[in-house]
């Protein structure tokens, strides 16, 4: 009974879910049939309210039309700008018509009312873009024309207007290649129109590439002139002949760009354009481009070759005598200099003395250096103020070198040391053994090299421990409180008085100095060479030695007496 009726509400459900299957795609269908209709509607009235704007801004055009024709002056160019931007309009809805058309027809929509609008404006508009390319190319005849025969001043203006009037044409192929395209979209023929732009762009890229060359050789003129830096007026028109240059670049981009739309050759177009602005772009990685290019390139350097090629090699051995030749005088000048030093009386140091006669090298090489390349033809003075910059530059990044550089200078002027003298400055102590204008290279007593910059050694103490002929050794002895002092003093004033390295004058000191902890000390304080102190100072202590022990005297060394007191500590 229980299993009856759970399979009867069973049944129900399926039989329940599938009626509602059943409406929901019966519901699908027709909600899809009524967006169609929808759709369709609503490509029908777009295209209605579409044909409706483009009448009336069509109406507005003629209308502001009429009124450039009869306006004169400012007024009449602030309404061609307006003619101008009102006709990008309709252009613009006239572009969203068709594709409003095309989609629609894909759609089944019924869009006849706005294909047979878009048709007639379309044929219309290149109607008038036609007239008004060819208005603009009887003009440029007409410019050409006056170039090829007026006289100069007349050909300046004419090349200038010229130029001006193939740019400002650019808008008018972009309008009508678009005008194609957009007729193409509607199935209608356009093959006059393509042959129209084919030959028109063929025409007007050899007349740019003309143009572009003949500014390229101008601007190539005047850069060529010896003062044109200097001047003024030639400065001007270098930048005038670069806008023009440019501003015709530009059309012969747009020459090419619609030229590759139609299957035309444009390779030689845009070497021309890399060959007259000397910027290279995205073309240069066409093969045919870059391959003309450099058979252009090639030409140019051998036709240059034969031009300019014994001039230049002449140019090169003399620049390469005079270097020899300085080179020459630069030894010839180091060999004086040093000569001249060896026999002047001035007491300089080692380092100033390498300084004078590397210093007379350098500067006669920089000036051959100087004289060679003005033979070059190159201009020295702007030269001279680059390496001034660059100087500069190079200063600031090595300041901590030029600082000791600097520091080098005053021990050049100063002398504190000099090659031999053994010092103490900079934490260290040793022979010098090299100087430069950077650095003291320091031999120390073990045989180790330290290098160390000047800019340490002139921030600090410089002690010159050999500077003097003369030097007193300084010595103390001690003697213990039990000994005869009377009788060392004697003793040591015999052995400082019969070695044979210890000066007479000054006379040696020999004096009891201090009463010691341990010993009653004596200062013995010879004078010798400076480069005998050693001997002296190891002699006498030797014999001091050997002496008191021989005389009975002692040599305490330190010692302290220790006295124990005893305490007696009473019964345990």
């Amino acid at each position: 009974m229980h299993t009856t009726t759970q399979a009867s509400r069973c049944g129900r459900v399926a039989s329940f879910a599938l009626i509602l299957t059943l409406g929901s795609l019966f519901s699908l269908t027709a909600f899809g049939q009524a967006a169609e209709t929808l759709e369709e509607k609503t490509v029908a009235q777009q295209t209605q309210e579409l044909v409706a704007d483009l009448e009336t801004r069509e109406a507005d055009l003629e209308e502001l039309r009429q009124k450039v024709a009869k306006e004169e002056g400012s007024a009449a160019t602030m309404l061609e700008k307006e003619l101008i931007e009102r006709r990008s309009r309709y252009r613009r809805g006239l572009s969203d018509l068709v594709d409003l058309v095309v989609d629609g027809a894909d759609a089944g929509a019924d869009v006849a009312q706005g294909r047979a609008t878009a048709t007639a404006a379309l044929e219309k508009d290149a109607v008038t873009i036609r007239q008004e390319l060819k208005d603009l190319g009887g003009r440029i005849v007409d410019l050409t024309d006056v170039i090829d025969k007026g006289s100069a001043e007349e050909v300046e203006e004419a090349r200038e207007v010229r130029d001006t009037t193939l740019s400002d044409s650019n808008s008018l192929f972009k309008q009508l290649d678009e005008n194609v395209d957009a007729r193409k979209k509607l199935g209608l023929d356009v093959e006059a129109d393509v042959r129209y732009l084919t030959e028109n762009l063929e025409a007007r890229s050899k007349i740019v590439a003309g143009a572009l060359q003949d500014a390229k050789d101008k601007i190539d003129d005047i850069a060529a002139r010896p003062s044109a830096d200097e001047d003024p007026d030639a400065q001007k028109e270098l930048l005038d002949l670069k806008e023009r240059r440019d501003l015709l670049a530009e059309t012969q981009h747009l020459n090419a760009d619609l030229m590759d739309e139609y299957g035309l050759e444009t390779a030689e177009l845009r070497q021309g354009i890399i060959s007259a602005t000397g910027k290279l772009s995205d073309d240069i990685l066409n093969k045919d481009v870059a391959t003309g290019l450099i058979e252009e390139w090639t030409a140019n350097g051998g036709d240059w070759l034969k031009s300019n090629g014994a001039a230049v090699f002449f140019r090169i051995v003399t620049f390469l005598l005079i270097l020899f030749a300085f080179w020459i005088v630069a030894r010839i000048g180091r060999g004086v200099v040093r000569r001249g030093l060896d026999r002047s009386r001035l007491n300089i140091s080692s380092l100033a003395r390498d300084f004078f006669i590397k210093m007379t090298g350098r500067l006669i090489v920089l000036l051959g250096i100087i004289v060679a390349i003005a033979q070059l033809g190159i201009e020295v003075g702007p030269l001279l103020a680059g390496l001034g910059i660059v100087g500069f530059v190079i200063g600031f990044a090595l300041q901590d070198t030029l600082s000791n550089f600097a520091s080098g200078l005053m021990i050049l002027v100063y002398r504190p040391f000099d090659i031999g003298d053994v010092i103490e400055a900079a934490g260290v102590m040793g022979k010098v053994d090299q100087m430069n204008l950077v650095s003291t290279m320091v031999l120390t007593f073990d045989n180790q090299l330290l290098v160390v910059p000047n800019k340490q050694i002139w921030g600090g103490v410089i002690r010159n421990v050999t500077h003097q002929d003369q030097r007193r050794v300084d010595m103390t002895f001690g003697i213990g409180y039990s000994d005869d002092i009377p009788k060392a003093e004697k003793v040591l004033t015999e052995i400082v008085t019969s070695h044979d390295k210890v000066l007479k004058d000054p006379e040696p000191v020999i004096r009891l100095h201090t009463l010691g902890d341990s010993s009653v000390d004596f200062v013995v304080r010879p004078w010798a060479k400076t480069d005998e102190y050693w001997d002296v100072y190891w002699d006498i202590t030797r014999e001091v030695k050997r002496r008191f022990d021989e005389e009975g005297i002692s040599i305490p060394f330190p010692q302290r007496d220790v006295h124990i007191y005893r305490e007696d500590g009473g019964d345990a």
